[in-house]
Formats: C-alpha cells, sequence, structure tokens
C-alpha cells in the first residue's frame, strides 16, 4: 500500500492511497474461511461446501470491506503521524475515479484536505479594550438588606388578606389531582389574583385561573408542586381555601441577627453588613465583567487578525457532510454564516497553543463536584460524602458533550486570565445598571 500527500495549495492538499491485492488478500482469505466452517447450503454439510461457492457469496463484500478499512486507517494514520492540521475531515476528491468493486483487485483512492492556517496572535498590541469592575449600587444592597429583614422576621395574624400578606391555603383540583398546601406571598401573585383574594378571611374558598394565577410559571410549579412539563401546559381552575392570613414584620438589624446569620464576631453593626454586601454582589459580578472581556477581545481579534480559509473546500465539506441536503448556494450559504466562527475557533486555539492552555482531568472533576455541590444545596439537597460526590461527578464525565462543555468553561476562563495579563486594558468602573445599557 502507497500514500501520498501532494499540495494543490497554501490551503488544501491531496491524498492519494493505492492499495494493491498483496495488502488485502491474506485477511480476505482467513474471512473467507471462517464463513466456510459456519455456512449453511442445500446440498452440502455445514462447513462443507466448496470455497468456490463461498467466494461466489461472500469474497467481493470482503473484498470492499477491507480495501475501506485499510484506506481509512492508512488516512488516518497518515494525519496523525504527519500532525497536519485539518479542518472538518478528508473528503473525496472531484477526480476520484469510480471503482468496479465487483471485479476490482487493485484500488486508487484521491482525498482532498482542508488545512488549517497559520494564525499569529499578537494580544500585547491590542488596544482600547475596556476591563470593567461592576459597582453595586444602593438599591442592590438594599434589596439584599431587605431580603434577610424578610427571611429573619416574624410573622403575625391578620383578620383579612391584606396587599403585602401571605396566605396560607390549599390549592385543589380533583381531576388533575392536585391537592398542595401552600403559602402564598400576595406580591408573586398577578393583579387579577390579587383582586380576588383581597379581603378574604380563614374560611373562604377563592377559585383561579391556573394561567392567570402566579406572575412565575415556576412559583406555580412550587405552589402545586407538580413537575416542570405539566405545568407549562396547565389551565384549569384552582379552588383556594384560605386556611390562614399572616404579616410579615421584618427583623431589626443589629447586633444579634448579625451573629445569627454570618457567625458571631463575623459582622459588628449595619454599616459593616453594608460593606460585606456590596462587596459580595461586586464579587459575583466579576463573571458579567469577564464575560464582556472575552466578548471584546473576540471581536478585537477577529477584526484585526487576518488568514485565509479553504472556502471551497469547506462548502464541498457543508455539502458532503449534509449527504447532499444543503448544495449550491445553500452551501455556500452556509459556509459564510460559519465562517465567522470558525475564523474565532482558530483564533482561540492559537492563543491556547501559544500560552499553553491544557485541562487536566483533575480540573474537569473538580469543576464538576463544585457545580454538583451547588446544585444540591441550591434545591436544599443534603450533601452527600466525598465518595458519593466522587462517583456520581465521574458518571458526569463519561458523557462526551459534558465533557466538551465543561473543559470549554475551563479553557474560557483561563483565557480571561491571559488577557488580562498580556492586554493593555484600560480599567473602568461602571454601575451595574450601565453595564446592562452597555450589551444593549
Amino acid at each position: 500500500m502507497q500514500i501520498e500527500k501532494k499540495d494543490l495549495d497554501k490551503l488544501t492538499a491531496q491524498l492519494n492511497i493505492k492499495i494493491n491485492e498483496e495488502d488485502y488478500a491474506e485477511k480476505v482469505e482467513k474471512k473467507l474461511k471462517d464463513h466456510k466452517k459456519n455456512m449453511d447450503m442445500p446440498g452440502f454439510r455445514k462447513g462443507k461446501v466448496p470455497m468456490n461457492l463461498v467466494k461466489q457469496k461472500y469474497e467481493r463484500a470482503l473484498i470492499a470491506d477491507e480495501v475501506n478499512n485499510l484506506m481509512q486507517n492508512a488516512i488516518n494514520d497518515h494525519l496523525q503521524e504527519n500532525k497536519l492540521p485539518i479542518l472538518g475531515y478528508p473528503i473525496p476528491s472531484e477526480n476520484q475515479q469510480e471503482i468496479d468493486w465487483a471485479i476490482a483487485t487493485e484500488f486508487e483512492f484521491n482525498y482532498d484536505l482542508g488545512i488549517a492556517p497559520e494564525v499569529n496572535i499578537e494580544l500585547e498590541k491590542l488596544d482600547n479594550i475596556p476591563a470593567y469592575t461592576i459597582t453595586a449600587d444602593k438599591k442592590m444592597i438594599d434589596k439584599e438588606v431587605d431580603q434577610i429583614k424578610q427571611q429573619y422576621g416574624s410573622f403575625s395574624d391578620l383578620e383579612k388578606v391584606e396587599k403585602n400578606s401571605f396566605v396560607l391555603g390549599t390549592f385543589a383540583n380533583v381531576e388533575e389531582g392536585i391537592t398542595s398546601q401552600t403559602t402564598a406571598k400576595m406580591e408573586d401573585l398577578t393583579d387579577e389574583a390579587q383582586k380576588l383574594l383581597l379581603d378574604k378571611q380563614k374560611g373562604d374558598v377563592v377559585t383561579f385561573n391556573s394561567k392567570a394565577l402566579y406572575k412565575d410559571v415556576h412559583a406555580l410549579m412550587q405552589a402545586l408542586n407538580i413537575d416542570h412539563d405539566k405545568v407549562h401546559n396547565l389551565d384549569v381552575a384552582l379552588t383556594f381555601n384560605v386556611e390562614g392570613v399572616f404579616e410579615l414584620k421584618p427583623a431589626e438589624i443589629d447586633k444579634e441577627l448579625l451573629d445569627k446569620v454570618f457567625g458571631e464576631g463575623k459582622i459588628e453593626d449595619e454599616k459593616g453588613l453594608l460593606k460585606f454586601i456590596k462587596d459580595d454582589i461586586e464579587k459575583q459580578l466579576e463573571q458579567n465583567s469577564d464575560n464582556q472581556l472575552l466578548n471584546d477581545v473576540t471581536e478585537k481579534l477577529l477584526e484585526t487578525t487576518t488568514f485565509d480559509l479553504p472556502e471551497a473546500f469547506l462548502t464541498r465539506w457543508i455539502e458532503i457532510d449534509s449527504q447532499g441536503k444543503i448544495t449550491g448556494d445553500k452551501a455556500k450559504e452556509e459556509y459564510n454564516n460559519a465562517e465567522k466562527g470558525l475564523k474565532y475557533q482558530l483564533i482561540e486555539e492559537a492563543v491556547a497553543k501559544q500560552h499553553n492552555i491544557r485541562v487536566s482531568q483533575e480540573e474537569l472533576l473538580n469543576l464538576t463536584k463544585d457545580l454538583l455541590k451547588m446544585q444540591m444545596m441550591q434545591y436544599g439537597q443534603a450533601l452527600p460524602d466525598e465518595k458519593q460526590i466522587d462517583e456520581i461527578a465521574g458518571n458526569v464525565l463519561k458523557n462526551e458533550e459534558e465533557v466538551k462543555r465543561l473543559t470549554d468553561q475551563i479553557v474560557k476562563k483561563k483565557l480571561v486570565t491571559i488577557y488580562k495579563e498580556n492586554i493593555p486594558v484600560e480599567k473602568t468602573k461602571i454601575g451595574y445598571n450601565k453595564f446592562l445599557d452597555l450589551k444593549k
């Protein structure tokens, strides 16, 4: 067997593979003998069918299988051994001669390759890229303080439902099998539902329409204790039996409450609480600013890094990859739509190569475990021991799509670090609302 690479231009090449009879004859002969041992044919005992009849039935198909295997292995081995940076995968050349599989003993294949261009990135030459520090405003901080006050506040009974009441009751619909006791917060309900419930007392029964009950469908899901799929299609009447009406008196921010919430001596007074909340919000907002930096650098790199792609090859590749569903002008349009994303992929790979970005199995495992723990805490689940977490994370990492998603997450985090260290960014403080306006 012979394999030879010929450069067509800087970005395309052709592989020529020649396979002779001696390359596949021995394996085909062995498989024919295996078929002979197990072949049943009228007039012959099992395993006694003459070899010429075995060949008539199986030989050409076995040759085709073996030749295709040899050809695919030869291409893969050549690409790996020569570390060729190809785009997509090899596709049959337009000058490939048709093969008569019924009689051929020698075979020749021509495959086209799209070669990835060399991409040179000079991060230090990028300019006018802002690195935002998003600051928390008074409204955001006050909202967090109010949540603490409400969470640790005290309830007292009311005679009737008022605008800011909490109402204990049971939702029911016999046909749907719904019976769920919940505490409804008036401000979570739609204006229509609030009007129906206002001034009601313990013992009253109110009928709602499920579609016009809660502002957020996920709050309805929790209130009715039904699954996600069911709640989105639910459009029924629900009775609500009022079993209690309460008002919440917010807690006072004092030393006793601060010690209870944050631990003794961690935060001394309301001033310290405001600083703690501000720092915590701004730390969470770092992810937003990092994402913006990543987007800004991406656009700048696409704007300033120029290189060509093998457009004709990739357009043909799209046609072949779609199995003929996308052809002609549609294939060109598909290429044009994908070009920007492909260019950034090559730019990102070049940055990763220049700065030696790698993702270890340990990093993947640790990120998976952190995400699992966070998810469990969000749903109020008790955390299993470390051995069980390791086992669950290991199962997650058996999924190739999850591995790809998590790897991408780690790579992007490392890219942000590299950009901060190597690009002369303009550090800028900005309020959260102004930051949102920038994104719009």
